[in-house]
């Protein structure tokens, strides 16, 4: 088995889950250069994710009032890391959901946030899994859950199929999420929720699925999000 195992690291040898580079044998997921492009938590807003240039007031999310309590990112999304998230969102690549879902376990446990009861992984349209053929932001969940060992609750619908957020501008973003989410039926919402997505832009997507879980009965919502842009 051993011998199986060398073989194929011969063949394929381990990559990044960025840049796509050979690893070298003491590294996990990313290379060293790849690696230090993960954001500081302690030097980024902790309302939005977003990092802090200086001082205590964050541009990016300054006159917004979210629904969530908080958020965390691993990565901007720009360069290599764009190119990724675009390989795993479209492209198939979901192997990369569990190296991506321990990175942003890592941010929710500098955050404290680990005490949440639950994960809930923003939901994609039906029609638009049938499309796709994945839900990115579950499989996300189901590896950020493995590793704070805490259950997945899919308790939460998206009853609209809308229009991609990236074809869109900030203000017509705002609109086009609008009470689009909703609670699931007979699926109790938990107290305290980690919620789930791949990418943070303007923050309306997760202020609405925030704001539909508030409404199902949750007490707080916490946000993680591989990207924030």
């Amino acid at each position: 088995m051993k011998l199986f195992a060398v073989l194929l690291d011969l063949l394929f040898p381990p990559a990044c889950a960025v840049c796509r580079g050979r690893l070298p044998d003491e590294e996990q997921f990313l290379c060293a250069r790849c690696r230090e492009k993960i954001l500081p938590a302690e030097k980024c807003c902790i309302r939005c994710g977003y990092p802090l240039s200086g001082g205590f007031s964050c541009p990016r999310c300054r006159g917004y009032d979210y629904a969530f309590s908080g958020a965390c990112a691993v990565f901007l999304y720009q360069g290599e890391v764009r190119k990724a998230i675009r390989r795993f969102k479209y492209g198939g690549r979901t192997g990369l959901a569990r190296p991506f879902g321990e990175l942003m376990a890592a941010q929710v446990k500098c955050r404290a946030w680990s005490d949440c009861d639950a994960v809930v992984p923003v939901p994609l349209h039906p029609e638009r899994l049938r499309e796709r053929g994945y839900d990115q932001a579950l499989l996300l969940a189901q590896a950020v859950a493995k590793d704070l060992q805490l259950p997945v609750c899919s308790c939460l619908l998206r009853c609209e199929n809308t229009a991609s957020q990236t074809t869109l501008a900030a203000k017509a973003r705002w609109e086009n999420v609008r009470g689009v989410f909703c609670p699931a039926p007979g699926k109790p919402v938990p107290g305290r929720v980690l919620l789930i997505d791949d990418l943070l832009t303007t923050g309306a997507t997760a202020h609405y699925a925030a704001e539909a879980l508030l409404a199902g009965g949750a007490e707080a919502v916490y946000l993680a999000v591989l990207c924030r842009s």
